[in-house]
């Protein structure tokens, strides 16, 4: 059986054009491929200098969210760059690539002009990509003896217009070959305000993507590295303030490190992420000290992995000093939130205790429709593949239209026959668990909130 292609598309994209956004889709229109991974380069082999990473990250997703879930901006780049050391080369992408998507024909896009100059022999193992990863090939307008795929146009060419400004031909140019949110960013003049992210994790690796497209500098640093040596924490004049998203246990000891670095102003508002604990507790040392201090908690369940784009459309929690809560709610913008400022610390832990039921319970569900499926001798990819698919479109239908319009099946249609029918072919965990779930789920749909 013939495998989807999931066709990667890399570059610097510093900043991405329109050319770039309309490359996926000729692959996918075309049939060259089924998906599109565009890996952002993080360390570029032959020492280009670029824009910040984040920056060209947030860029790049901003640009092609247009394309849904057929195109993913990955950061895998990053990840391989920080877990060796050395360049990270495009073999060793393909390679992380094909390993993570193994159901895939894993393959490389690249431009004509890349083979025709033969620039392609000055890349590590070539050899190996043309073997394993078969490259497809895309033309460009400026290809006389090739249909055009893609407009002649380059980065380096956008960011000579950019140095052009505000001449009025080159502002032109720019508007014509740049996706509108993209110029919508660049043309803003004003210095954008740092936000300083300490934590690498999950939350603080996608909250710092977040904050890029949203318009703010992003300086991160490491949880580990300013506990050790505050002195590396050296906000610019430009600073709105710090957001400390490391795990809830370490909060107290980083706050205290902290307070006692005289290079942050005592004015300079500082945020933790945590959901559990108020901000005058987890950050004590650093109110002690004189700081406004807040939560700015992200009720979103995040990983580095996937669909980035999940952040912008979350909601969060927020409590705090004048100043900290005004910093947490210049960030939120318009996405929504909730008031966590009357709560106490009982009322916090009732918070976050129904924020850890929504997100993290589904883990059950998921396994035991996967356990007993998996049973009847079914594929374990492409039953875990169902499973999950049935899952989100449940939860499409619910946040859409409620209960009991968005929910479907035996007991809402009141098959009591069907219920037990179910209960009698299970056994075990799954049983325990279909029977009490749908009781539960019974008094909810003769009660609807």
């Amino acid at each position: 059986m013939r495998r989807p292609v999931l066709a990667v598309f890399g570059g610097s994209f510093d900043p991405p054009h329109l050319g770039h956004v309309l490359l996926p889709t000729y692959l996918l229109a075309r049939g060259l491929a089924q998906r599109v991974m565009i890996p952002v380069s993080y360390a570029h082999p032959f020492g280009k200098v670029q824009s910040p990473f984040g920056q060209r990250l947030a860029w790049t997703r901003a640009a092609m969210r247009v394309h849904g879930t057929a195109v993913e901006v990955s950061d895998i780049e990053q990840r391989l760059g920080r877990a060796r050391p050395g360049p990270t080369f495009t073999v060793d992408v393909l390679e992380a690539v094909a390993k993570q998507y193994p159901t895939f024909a894993v393959r490389l896009v690249v431009g004509s002009d890349l083979m025709h100059d033969e620039q392609y022999r000055r890349w590590h193992r070539w050899s190996d990509i043309e073997l394993h990863f078969a490259p497809i090939v895309i033309s460009r307008r400026q290809d006389d003896d090739e249909p055009g795929a893609l407009p002649a146009i380059s980065s380096t060419q956008i960011r000579s217009w950019l140095a052009a400004r505000p001449d009025p031909t080159a502002e032109a140019k720019l508007e014509r070959n740049l996706p509108a949110v993209i110029w919508a960013q660049l043309r803003d003049e004003v210095t954008p305000r740092e936000i300083v992210v300490i934590g690498r994790g999950h939350a603080a690796t996608r909250i710092s993507e977040w904050l890029w497209s949203r318009g703010f500098q992003v300086t991160a640093l490491g949880a580990r590295e300013i506990a050790a040596d505050p002195s590396g924490l050296q906000p610019s004049s430009h600073c709105a303030g710090i957001w400390l998203l490391t795990r809830d246990t370490h909060l107290f000891e980083l706050a205290s490190r902290l307070a006692a670095h005289s290079q942050v102003s005592r004015s300079l508002p500082i945020l933790s992420g945590a959901g559990a604990r108020r901000a005058d507790d987890c950050l004590a040392p650093l109110a002690t000290a004189g700081h406004p201090v807040g939560s700015l908690h992200p009720i979103c369940s995040l990983r580095r992995e996937h669909d980035p784009g999940q952040l912008s459309r979350a909601g969060f929690g927020v409590e705090g000093d004048p100043a900290a809560r005004a910093l947490a709610l210049s960030i939120v913008g318009d996405q929504p939130w909730l008031d966590l400022q009357r709560h106490d610390a009982a009322a916090r832990q009732r918070y976050h205790a129904a924020c850890a039921l929504a997100a993290n319970h589904l883990a059950v569900l998921y396994a035991e429709a996967n356990r007993v499926l998996i049973s009847l001798g079914h594929d374990p990819p492409s039953t875990r593949c169902c499973v999950a698919t049935l899952m989100a479109s449940a939860l499409a239908n619910l946040t859409e239209l409620g209960v009991p319009s968005g929910v479907t099946g035996p007991a809402a249609r009141g098959d009591e026959a069907s219920l037990q029918t179910h209960l009698a072919a299970l056994d075990g965990s799954a049983r325990a668990l279909y029977e009490q779930l749908s009781a539960r789920l019974q008094e909810l749909l003769r009660t609807p909130s």
